[in-house]
């Protein structure tokens, strides 16, 4: 009975940390939440990274310091923003990395034209059969959105043909 329990509270717990949000207030189209993430990049990141140099900054430091400052959720969603826009074009595996946590945290289920470019972001630029397979869910909620949709379906067949492949 303990490994039925175990496992339907795992298999919730997994499920529900692999859906975007429909909570406005986790999300940047929140007017606090935005006012606060661009306070805590002047105050906090934007220095950190000048520290750095052409090094990444301390992301364990920073995610500690805003935490402490806010909250765990605005620390992962201000850390993970500044990874993808430090990480792309310089390391696309960390880069596709902060795009899944981003994507699947804290951008909306029916913002269909982002989750849209977020998967073609993973398709272009992943081998990562767990980024992938990410991506395609989004993808898949995109298209059903509007099925007629030509970008729509071009990510999911580029994304079903690379899973396939791999």
């Amino acid at each position: 009975m303990k490994k039925i329990i175990m496992m339907t509270v795992l298999a919730a717990a997994t499920c529900c940390a692999k859906a975007q949000t429909t909570d406005r207030s986790l999300t940047e189209h929140d007017a606090a939440v935005r006012a606060k993430d661009s306070t805590i990049k002047v105050d906090i990141i934007n220095p950190a990274e000048q520290e750095a140099g052409e090094d990444a900054a301390d992301w364990a430091a920073l995610v500690q310091t805003i935490t402490q400052k806010y909250d765990a959720v605005t620390a992962d969603r201000t850390i993970t923003k500044a990874k993808i826009y430090y990480y792309y074009g310089k390391d696309w595996p960390a880069f596709c990395a902060g795009i899944v946590n981003y994507t699947d945290h804290y951008e909306l289920a029916n913002d269909y034209p982002l989750l849209d470019k977020n998967a073609a972001m993973i398709l272009k630029n992943s081998d990562d059969a767990a980024q992938l397979k990410e991506a395609l869910r989004w993808s898949k909620s995109a298209s059903a959105s509007d099925p007629n949709n030509a970008t729509y379906k071009a990510t999911l067949d580029g994304l079903s043909t690379k899973i396939a492949g791999n």
